[in-house]
């Protein structure tokens, strides 16, 4: 688990830092930073999962983690001419941005790059050991339909997606788990399929949605949440998601209305508590009012939620964060529903 971050002048982050649970809600206005910390926390995830057939030595070490580290900056932020050091934030000076994680198990991550680094950064920092399971980012639309053939454009050809669309159209492409972690996969998925009321399926090189009645629907046909709610299906099935995984996820309420909004609520509570980390960045008040509601009506204290609000100022963005909404500041989502209604009504009187 990602226990700490802390962050020193980095794109619009000035100096934050950043405690998490079990459960991360981000939110802010828009330029706030949510898919920044997003991307950023991802970025540490997956360069401490080494490739298959990588040869890679036991444990991190600092010559192998700084050209990752770089090049996993460079895929995911697509700096203009590649070089991560047009990530450190604007300001005057030469200027040098600093990532300290602290993960539960393995120590701390550490390092920097200054303003004129090209493609590697400098690691002051190397953890103890790797991450047991590849973490998964979906980003604001679902996958499901751009999946057939994806991969092997991406690795081919020059396209306008950051790296995070490869690497879960890579996972969304895993066979099925099957053999003694079977049922224990089954707890987490029967809720999902039950909500969803369909089965996911991948049929060649192409997904599909098993309707309940037993009609096969290509994904691209089914509406665009039910296709964002069964990639989560599709990755608990296959092993992606399970109790050492970790899942980034932005926007996840896009295309949701609020009926699968009510259901996606506790399909993340019951993630975190078989074990994923979650870290989502939104702008719905309605989703983080649905995650206190599930968590308040189960009574259930075992997952640490914690919630961050980003707030732009003078210096770049502070972070306000706690265990609920309150303690995280003023929610841009709430005051224009407030300034909204006060308006209808002025129109109504």
């Amino acid at each position: 688990m990602i226990s700490k971050l802390s962050i020193e002048s980095f794109t619009v982050f000035s100096e934050v830092e950043c405690r998490f649970g079990g459960l991360n809600v981000i939110h802010g206005e828009n330029s706030s930073g949510k898919t920044h910390l997003l991307k950023l926390a991802y970025a540490l995830a997956t360069s401490l999962i080494p490739r298959p057939n990588e040869a890679a030595p036991d444990r991190p070490t600092k010559a192998w983690l700084e050209p990752i580290l770089g090049a996993k900056l460079n895929a995911i932020f697509r700096p203009d001419g590649g070089k991560v050091g047009r990530l450190v934030r604007r300001a005057r000076g030469e200027g040098t941005a600093t990532i300290d994680a602290q993960f539960d198990r393995t120590g701390r991550l550490e390092y920097h790059f200054r303003r004129r680094s090209d493609r590697t950064v400098t690691v002051t920092k190397v953890p103890t050991g790797w991450m047991e399971q590849a973490p998964v980012y979906f980003p604001t639309r679902e996958l499901l339909s751009v999946y057939p053939g994806f991969v092997s454009l991406y690795e081919t050809q020059t396209v306008p997606f950051d790296e995070t669309w490869r690497d879960t159209c890579l996972l969304l492409g895993a066979p099925v788990a099957r053999g003694p972690r079977k049922a224990e996969i089954a707890a987490l998925l029967e809720p999902i399929e039950m909500a969803i009321g369909c089965k996911t399926i991948l049929d060649g090189d192409r997904f599909f949605l098993v309707m309940s009645d037993g009609a096969k629907v290509e994904a691209d046909l089914v509406a665009e949440g039910y296709r964002k709610l069964s990639m989560v299906a599709r990755l608990i099935a296959n092993g992606s998601l399970d109790d050492k995984g970790y899942l980034f996820w932005d926007e996840p309420e896009a295309n949701l209305n609020p009926r699968l909004v009510k259901r996606l609520a506790p399909l993340l509570i019951d993630l975190a508590i078989g074990g994923v980390q979650i870290f989502i960045a939104t702008h719905s008040l309605f989703l983080m009012r649905e995650l206190e509601i599930e968590r308040q009506k189960r009574g259930d204290t075992s997952v640490p939620m914690r919630f961050l609000g980003l707030h732009p100022d003078e210096d770049g963005v502070r972070v306000e964060q706690g265990d609920t909404i309150e303690a995280s500041g003023d929610i841009a989502a709430l005051d224009e529903n407030l300034e909204q209604s006060e308006r209808f009504m002025a129109l109504e009187g």
